[in-house]
């Protein structure tokens, strides 16, 4: 049975920005999106509204969409605290049909006077039975979506349910990137542009974030991953000139697709990484380190598993993968094991981008990323958590070139503007990555003679 209440527990503090965003979200009619930083709190700051919602309203009802299963899980930890009893509704449905059901109808004739449902966007993009029980609910709901910027297609925008007057939405990187049709669905589900926003500066000089030192690494890609990666962006660059940009093929994004994952795995990558990683070591820094890697093939291995076995043959490191083929079970172990320190290394691809709460990281390598400013931010906000005794983060990212800066003057004009297109990528990054760090200046000069070989000053 769910409580007649739920109260914001004793022990939390809100933030004045926290409160601030409250405040705006009640004067906007409890409705709107929240842009926060990666790890300034908005799981806490979004249930603080919705109780703020509920105290006007005497009644609610609560449900909480996220992207993965493990935020589920996280969503439903810190629901708890509030006093509420959340149904987590994804998997099997018999795991959560009938008794969603049930506290519907026991809400609906007023037995109840809250309810918090928490599902994943698949679960409710699939599942008619999810749909046919939100209709059940009054207008006087409230929806609130995390990592919002994950819902821009018509049919996730579609499968919200429209009725519900009462709208949060919450996200670091809203803009969706490439894709301005899908940034005003989401706006436009949740009435307009951001209604409040703190950023990741404004958190780190409040206190509220980690500061970190940045350290980018330049790394050459060999000798025959160079003529792999030329040949494709020959191909590419004459696609691109036959059609233009507006219109890709899928033979186009095949190539992006093969030329993304020969840069992220370039074999001088993982050389690097087992020398930082055994000077960590040897000055006894191991623990509560994530290693981000891509997730293509060399022979059929994985990189992540290549990882994992350089880590324990040769340097005795204590690591697990975190991907998606480890279940749900699984990872909450691995989270454990890795926040007491029994695991030194996470090796992860994708699942650690998002919402993920792991405060205890102290290291991060990056070694694969894409350009979508998205991913390398939420992985950048993975590490700046606060926890007891963190003093700073740091991040370790490499920089791929395709040969040595002295054969730069060697380049064909077509070769060289390549070049510098791969180049210009990785430095974006670097540019905001290192806006931020303790020695962002000195980072920046590290790369001071590349961005001068190939006029790239700007970035």
């Amino acid at each position: 049975m769910q409580p007649k209440s739920y109260e914001i527990p004793k022990w939390l503090n809100l933030h004045p920005y926290q409160r601030q965003a409250i405040t705006t979200w009640e004067e906007n009619n409890y409705k709107g999106l929240f842009e926060m930083a990666t790890g300034t709190g908005k799981t806490l700051t979004a249930l603080s509204a919705a109780n703020r919602l509920f105290n006007e309203k005497k009644r609610l009802a609560i449900i909480i969409v996220c992207p993965l299963i493990d935020l589920v899980d996280q969503w439903a930890k810190n629901a708890v605290e509030f006093g509420l009893q959340p149904i987590r509704i994804y998997q099997n449905r018999s795991q959560w049909f009938d008794l969603t059901s049930s506290e519907i109808t026991q809400y609906n004739i007023g037995n109840q006077d809250v309810l918090c449902f928490i599902t994943t966007m698949q679960t409710l993009k699939m599942s008619k039975d999810v749909q046919l029980q939100l209709k059940r609910l009054s207008t006087e709901s409230l929806i609130i979506v995390d990592e919002a910027h994950n819902i821009g297609t018509s049919r996730s925008i579609n499968s919200l349910p429209n009725h519900f007057k009462y709208r949060l939405a919450l996200s670091a990187t809203p803009r969706r990137w490439n894709d301005d049709e899908g940034t005003e669905a989401i706006f436009s589900y949740f009435g307009g542009e951001p209604i409040f926003k703190y950023e990741l500066s404004d958190a780190i000089q409040a206190g509220y974030l980690t500061p970190y030192y940045y350290h980018p690494h330049i790394v050459v890609l060999t000798e025959n991953e160079r003529e792999e990666y030329m040949v494709l962006s020959r191909k590419i660059a004459k696609l691109f000139a036959a059609q233009g940009d507006d219109h890709k093929n899928e033979y186009l994004e095949q190539l992006l697709i093969k030329r993304a994952r020969l840069v992220n795995s370039a074999q001088n990558k993982e050389e690097l990484l087992e020398k930082l990683l055994k000077e960590q070591k040897d000055a006894g820094e191991l623990r509560h380190t994530i290693v981000y890697c891509g997730d293509q093939k060399k022979e059929g291995e994985r990189q992540v598993d290549r990882l994992i076995q350089m880590m324990g043959k040769r340097l005795g490191i204590y690591s697990s993968s975190y991907t998606s083929q480890e279940d749900n079970k699984q990872r909450r172990e691995l989270l454990n094991q890795f926040d007491n320190g029994d695991i030194e290394t996470l090796v992860a691809i994708r699942c650690l981008d998002e919402g993920v709460d792991i405060p205890n990281t102290r290291t991060a390598y990056i070694l694969a990323s894409s350009s979508n400013p998205k991913e390398f931010i939420q992985r950048r906000g993975r590490v700046l958590r606060k926890a007891k005794g963190k003093e700073f983060a740091i991040l370790h990212d490499f920089i791929v070139i395709s040969q040595e800066i002295s054969d730069t003057n060697q380049l064909s004009d077509t070769d060289f503007n390549i070049e510098r297109g791969l180049l210009e990528k990785e430095l974006k990054r670097v540019q905001e990555f290192a806006s931020l760090a303790i020695n962002g200046p000195k980072a920046s000069q590290s790369l001071l003679k590349l961005k001068n070989l190939y006029s790239l000053q700007h970035l």
